[in-house]
């Protein structure tokens, strides 16, 4: 294993402060460049995903969990207002059971 190649194989994410070294697994070159499709169909499925498609035809539900976490991905302004008002009452009801305004009964 080369310098060059811990380079390369080296994945960080400063925002998450994570850093995953991969260069010593046995990954040839020609098998990886081999994995670019379906690489690219999937973010290409992940992107739209993201975007709003339907990921359940039969139900025709989207899929939206990361849109919780950052409600400006949402496709649409109405969606996108939802999630922060149920955020907001969520932060609300969570604040009130700390500060003791909500309590079980005595």
């Amino acid at each position: 294993m080369g310098w060059e190649r811990f380079q390369s194989w080296l994945y960080g994410h400063t925002d998450l402060g994570i850093f995953v070294d991969i260069s010593r697994v046995r990954l040839e070159d020609a098998f990886v460049e081999s994995l670019q499709p379906a690489f690219a169909a999937a973010f290409a499925a992940m992107a739209e995903l993201e975007a709003g498609a339907i990921a359940n035809p039969d139900e025709q539900r989207q899929v939206g969990h990361y849109w919780l976490r950052a409600p400006e991905l949402a496709p649409t302004a109405a969606l996108r207002a939802e999630i922060d008002t149920t955020l907001t009452q969520i932060e609300t009801f969570a604040a009130q059971v700390q500060q003791g305004v909500i309590a079980p009964p005595s």
